[in-house]
């Protein structure tokens, strides 16, 4: 007979994995399709396929087919799976006084459960790897590291999400609680974060845009093993498309490492868990006693905040409501939401409406009163949300999005960057309500985005109104022209919007649309004048004479300029209509895009071509107007038209189509 003290019952291992084999058999036969089934049709007729044309080999091929293949979103899946069945007894009165009175110590029980579903669990991604190892030996070695590799990242997951299946179990006496709860720790962090940063979007000044800096963690293993655990590789192909090499990496053993630490301590609290589990704790919400004050204070705080912070949002929709009104509109409801969770989730832990009492109404206050701090720290900033402006050695470069994109990565223009932005938050008072203080003001939004050397982003959008209109304060001037300033400098346009080779380049192609009114048939007639019949050499003299011309209005800040108020129907009778555009070209320096490095634009790192990086030209779209006078009778000299009928504005294209109505020329672009 096997010791009660025993870690291991051989019996209860058994039973277990009849119970759950059949799971690891359909496990088997996913992994099975998804990776040696997948690959042998991917070479099957292999002399006709993209690979062999490209120069990729069979044993290449197959580690391309390893990098791509799931990991983490296995595991999560039959880690829940296998612990539920292998411990449903928990979940039912009569199986769990049955189990507990056999003559088998809770320690056996639990680690038997866990070794048998680790067994289950392993056993098909060992034995797909072996056959994925027989295929490699037919083919090429080559793949091998990775093949075991994308095993070993799965394994580990497998015993992360165990861990956090077990914990999950433990603390609920329901099986379908349990998974519930199971899928929220393993969001945990990221739902979390998610919470503050749609509270912080939709409450705090200039965070409109936090959600586009949220960044996967490590406590966020879901995501962040895929990411950072991975099989990977970076392909170098030759311009005519044919590999020239390929570079093979494993990636993320130190995390792995981490992960397998967690999960052994996660593994270890559960089996203290379950080993003073009461027997009458089965079919309770929550199991545990300390987790009963976690889960509501946690559950009313994170939904209420969030719900508080979209009552607002509908509460601003009715009109324009200052800073103040919409943040009190937001901690009452949250209060209330909050007040009336923090009661509902104490129905569901005690299993009966009569939760209505003296102590859980002092609880509630309590709670009540640390949230309202806690909102009330948010409205005042004190964990500096709103002032954050990161150190000038932290940042790798500062983007301003305004009427164009510019992304500034010298040390003096950062600083600069973050100078003006300090400076535009000395006031936050005066710029925070500019939607209702100058509500009949013409205005937009302009975006400071951080990139930082750690490769956080740093995002904050705010709302601006025209700084030349006489209805605003000197002090919102003071806050905001310097910004215009900077980005109106000549010498600051012609870097960032036509680029860092303006003054050392080609311009090896030019357009410029001329429009005609058709009365007969009530519509204009478009015409580009592309110079069939001139040499290259011809061409690109008349190009330079007229980019010359447009440098000279640039100087003299009549085009690419910034301002605050947005569109407004004053400018149709300057904006032009026509198209007017241009390519510069350096071959020997690379263009730096300010655009695809402020939106990250990256295509698959993993495939390079020769010369990757090197970009050496741009095209420039340039929207001209009236005051535009050295461009356009540079245009004119250079035959890109004939007559000034030829030349129109938006007011007069608007009249003549009979639009009655205000329409942003963009949209017609």
């Amino acid at each position: 007979m096997q010791s009660k003290t025993s870690f291991f019952n051989k019996g209860l291992y058994k039973k277990n994995i009849s119970r759950t084999w059949i799971a690891g058999l359909l496990y088997f036969i996913i992994l099975l399709l998804l990776m040696p089934v997948s690959y042998i049709i991917s070479i099957a007729d292999w002399d006709n396929t993209y690979f062999s044309d490209v120069g990729i080999t069979k044993g290449m091929c197959l580690f391309m087919h390893m990098s791509d293949m799931p990991t983490s979103g296995l595991a999560v899946c039959i880690a829940i799976v296998l612990s539920a069945i292998t411990f449903w007894y928990l979940f039912y009165k009569r199986d769990t006084y049955m189990m507990h009175a056999f003559p088998i110590s809770r320690k056996s029980a639990y680690f038997t459960g866990i070794a048998s579903i680790l067994t289950v669990a392993i056993i098909p991604v060992v034995a797909v790897s072996i056959i994925m190892s027989i295929i490699a030996l037919t083919v090429d070695t080559i793949a091998m590291g990775g093949i075991w590799y994308w095993a070993l990242i799965v394994i580990v997951s497998t015993v992360l999400f165990l861990s956090i299946a077990m914990f999950a179990l433990m603390v609920s006496g329901q099986l379908i609680t349990g998974i519930a709860f199971y899928f929220i720790f393993v969001m945990l962090y990221f739902l979390m974060e998610l919470a503050f940063r749609i509270t912080s979007s939709m409450l705090l000044f200039g965070m409109g845009a936090s959600l586009q800096s949220q960044k996967v963690r490590i406590f966020s293993p879901l995501q962040y093993i895929p990411g950072n655990c991975k099989v990977d590789y970076i392909a170098c192909y030759t311009n005519n498309g044919y590999l020239k090499s390929l570079i093979m990496k494993l990636e993320g053993a130190e995390y792995l490492a981490i992960y397998f630490v967690a999960a052994l301590i996660l593994l270890t609290g559960s089996f203290l868990l379950y080993k003073y589990k009461k027997l009458e704790t089965v079919h309770d919400f929550i199991a545990v006693p300390f987790m009963k004050p976690v889960f509501t204070i946690g559950m009313a705080f994170f939904i209420s905040m969030v719900a508080g912070a979209f009552v607002s949002g509908m509460y601003d929709a009715t009109g324009n409501h200052t800073y103040s009104s919409k943040f009190a509109v937001a901690i009452v409801s949250s209060l209330i939401i909050g007040v009336l969770i923090f009661f509902a989730t104490q129905m569901m832990i005690e299993k009966t409406i009569r939760v209505f009492n003296a102590k859980k109404a002092i609880y509630c206050a309590g709670y009540s009163v640390v949230a309202l701090a806690v909102l009330l720290c948010l409205r005042f900033d004190a964990f500096k949300v709103e002032n954050k402006v990161p150190n000038a050695s932290d940042v790798a470069w500062v983007g301003i999005e305004a009427n164009y994109t510019m992304v500034f990565t010298s040390e003096d223009e950062i600083n600069t960057a973050i100078s003006l932005h300090k400076n535009f938050l000395t006031d936050k008072k005066e710029l925070r309500d500019v939607n209702v203080k100058y509500e009949h003001v013409n205005g937009s939004y302009f975006t400071i985005k951080y990139k930082l050397k750690n490769g956080d982003s740093i995002i904050r959008q705010y709302q601006v109104v025209d700084t030349e209109s006489p209805d605003v304060s000197p002090e919102y001037v003071a806050a905001t022209q310097p910004i215009l300033d900077f980005l109106n400098n000549p010498t600051i346009i012609k870097e960032h919007v036509i680029g860092n080779i303006w003054d050392d380049c080609s311009v090896t192609d030019m357009y410029f649309s001329t429009v005609t009114y058709d009365e007969k048939h009530n519509e204009f007639n478009y015409y580009t004048e592309y110079f069939m019949n001139l040499s290259e050499y011809e061409k690109m003299k008349k190009f330079e004479k007229v980019y010359q011309a447009l440098l000279k209005d640039i100087d003299e800040g009549k085009v690419f300029q910034t301002t605050f108020a947005g569109y407004s129907s004053e400018r149709e009778d300057q904006s032009l209509y026509n198209d007017f555009g241009f390519n510069v070209v350096n071959k020997e320096v690379p263009y730096f895009s300010d655009v695809d490095t402020y939106y990250d634009e990256q295509y698959d790192p993993r495939t390079t071509y020769e010369g990757d990086g090197d970009m050496h030209e741009q095209s420039i779209y340039c929207s001209l107007n009236t005051e535009c006078k050295h461009t356009l009778k540079a245009l004119k000299d250079a035959e890109f038209y004939y007559s000034n009928d030829q030349v129109i504005t938006w007011e007069k294209y608007n009249k003549v189509m009979g639009y009655e109505y205000e329409e942003d020329p963009e949209t017609y672009e």
